[in-house]
């Protein structure tokens, strides 16, 4: 009976030991980049799950593509509707970079573990950030009858965790990583980090607020073009991408727009950090992403609308047939 008992025993440490060993380890970097959300809201978009299958992680990233492909579209149009395709695929690129290098094409994350970060979710970590900042947080993210954010100890472990991407001190959010400091008063008060389109849309239309003003008036940046308005425009379209992020989105300035081109800008490296995962677009071969189980093969359909951005960029052409039924859906 003993032996009986020890064999069944065994036999069940096994098979558990097999069911761990079968699950696929979290992304334990991503713990740390995170806010746990209140388990009573509903988010709306893609869940990453690191701990999924490989054809669901890629599933994953499909969605968010096609997603930023579609939403881009709708903001960079008009510059088809007056024939300047090159414009048109500049800023679709733009459009397909900043959210890789901004929160790794991530918004919500869903895991099973007990990974809520109790300095985060209290709002002590972004303090950090400084007292408006963290006002701003108290007030849209952890106030109302419902709150987006609650303390840890609200957050029930057994369950799967919803989490949102962060910056590393709390102050950015979402996948367009936007600033609790400066966007409270309609990406926070209207709850649009609630929604993956909605941030997007917002993300986007910022990247606009600076792509235009800077394409309208390229001869003013050297470090991209000459002409005008009324001149013929001269222009460097991957040092244009460059520009707007490292202006108006990086820095909040149009002014800093030529700042990738400073020999000793202090942020130098953040500039060469974009221009790695710029690259990682325009060398799209259909697997695109951070590295290991954060990048993502892309379906098919996806696939090739990215691939004719990108070629289109690059060889001023306008083959858009994949890209049209994509955005046709």
């Amino acid at each position: 009976m003993k032996k009986m008992m020890t064999a069944a025993l065994l036999s069940s440490a096994l098979l558990t030991q097999a069911t761990f060993a079968s699950e696929k380890p979290r992304n334990k970097m991503l713990d740390k980049m995170m806010y746990t959300i209140n388990q009573e809201v509903k988010v709306k978009g893609p869940v990453f799950r690191d701990q999924s299958s490989k054809e669901e992680r890629n599933q994953y990233g499909t969605d968010m593509v096609r997603l930023i492909l579609k939403r881009a579209h709708l903001k960079a149009q008009k510059y088809l509707e007056v024939d300047d395709t090159q414009a048109y695929y500049a800023f679709m690129t733009l459009a397909l970079t900043v959210p890789l290098q901004e929160g790794l094409y991530i918004q919500y994350r869903g895991v099973q573990a007990d990974v809520c970060n109790v300095d985060a979710n209290s709002g002590e970590l972004i303090k950090k950030a400084g007292e408006t900042t963290h006002a701003n947080f108290v007030t849209y993210l952890m106030g109302g009858e419902k709150p987006f954010i609650v303390p840890c100890e609200k957050i029930d472990s057994k369950k799967e965790l919803t989490q949102i991407i962060r910056g590393y001190d709390g102050s950015d959010l979402s996948v367009m990583q936007v600033s609790v400091r400066w966007h409270f008063d309609d990406f926070l008060a209207n709850k649009k980090f609630e929604d993956t389109v909605q941030t997007l849309d917002y993300g986007i239309n910022h990247l606009m607020n600076g792509f235009e003003p800077v394409y309208r008036n390229i001869g003013d940046y050297k470090c991209i073009g000459s002409g005008g308005l009324f001149k013929k425009k001269k222009v460097d379209y991957i040092n244009l991408i460059r520009g707007i992020w490292a202006g108006k989105y990086n820095s909040g300035s149009i002014a800093k727009t030529c700042r990738f081109a400073e020999l000793n800008s202090e942020y130098k490296h953040h500039d060469k950090g974009f221009e790695k995962n710029l690259n990682k677009v325009l060398d799209f071969n259909g697997v695109i992403g951070s590295g290991g189980d954060l990048d993502f093969k892309l379906a098919d359909d996806v696939s090739l609308a990215v691939k004719e951005v990108v070629a289109n960029l690059k060889d001023k052409t306008n083959n858009r047939t994949n890209l049209d039924k994509l955005i046709a859906e």
